[in-house]
């Protein structure tokens, strides 16, 4: 019996070491194969650095590529939390706003008179252009009718804020409008004048407000800087509001492009035929990194394109 158990242990000990002989032979022949194919592809090391920077290159061009495609007369894409101009084209052309003015309108309104104020709603506010469902007579704080008219672009909403201020300030002799151009001074717009309180054509030929993409983007910078909570409804697609006359009303964004947006925080559309289509935005490009977005002169629908395109680069540039 001790005899077997030697004999099998013996057998045992050259199979392992038979076998580590083996495995030792496996291993040398896979290195050697390793270096082999290594020295064959030496060579080509510079070429792949070359593929990489020629990747980048058309990375660069892709940048360039979507920018021709933008319809929009002028645009100016701004880093408010770096003060850096991002994308800019015409930013300085002076061009109609349509309803991109409402952002003063409802600036200098909202900053003379209480969010509680009561707005009565009269005959001549309801005769503008458009109908945004308000009622002759209708009651409404100043906070709730401006919510609902950044929203939904309501001329009439906009009208009555306007001569509710007009009739607050007439003792000082000041009007909505004045107060609206002193405000550009303040800030430093200096390509900007405002005619009315909506932008609205005053006819064929003369527009209710005129500025630039830059004066616009640095209107939102203001606005985002020390009055954002005038803005955070605009960043809804619906909503609700009840007047002080306890009547419903349901309000559709008139930004149709909300869901291409992303980390919107506020915006602001505007068209008429003399500006064609407009549109102004802000979005959080990362934790309270806002980013000015304003296009003027594109079309009625391709001012939506232009920005959403404009967003996406914003997002992809400051990720790099």
């Amino acid at each position: 019996m001790k005899k077997l158990k030697k004999i099998k242990t013996t057998k045992l000990y050259s199979l392992l070491k038979k076998n580590k002989r083996i495995n030792s032979t496996i291993l040398i022949a896979v290195v050697l194969f390793f270096i082999f194919i290594i020295s064959l592809n030496y060579s080509d090391i510079p070429e792949v650095i070359k593929k990489i920077n020629t990747d980048t290159e058309k990375k660069q061009f892709d940048y360039e590529s979507v920018l021709s495609n933008i319809i929009a007369k002028s645009y100016y894409v701004y880093d408010i939390k770096e003060n850096n101009v991002i994308f800019s084209k015409n930013e300085r052309e002076k061009l109609p706003l349509a309803s991109v003015t409402k952002i003063m309108a409802g600036l200098v309104i909202k900053s003379n008179m209480l969010p509680t104020t009561i707005i009565d709603i009269d005959e001549e506010s309801i005769r503008q252009e458009g109908d945004s469902g308000l009622l002759v007579n209708e009651k409404w704080t100043l906070k709730e009718l401006l919510d609902f008219t950044l929203v939904t672009s309501s001329n009439d909403g906009m009208h009555a804020l306007a001569r509710a201020l007009d009739a607050y300030k007439a003792i000082d002799g000041e009007n909505t409008i004045s107060l609206m151009n002193e405000k550009t001074k303040e800030i430093g717009l200096k390509d900007t004048m405002f005619l009315n309180e909506t932008g609205l054509d005053i006819n064929t030929a003369i527009s209710g407000a005129y500025s630039s993409a830059y004066d616009m983007g640095k209107l939102l910078s203001y606005v985002v800087l020390n009055d954002p909570e005038m803005i955070y409804a605009t960043a809804k697609e619906n909503s609700i509001f009840i007047s002080e006359s306890n009547i419903r009303h349901p309000a559709r964004n008139t930004n149709v492009s909300l869901n291409e947006i992303p980390t919107l925080i506020g915006s602001k559309t505007g068209f008429t035929d003399l500006a064609g289509g407009n549109l102004a935005i802000i979005i959080d490009a990362g934790i309270s990194h806002p980013v000015a977005i304003v296009v003027l002169g594109s079309t009625q629908e391709g001012r939506f394109e232009d920005v959403e395109s404009l967003a996406k680069m914003v997002l992809q540039k400051l990720s790099e």
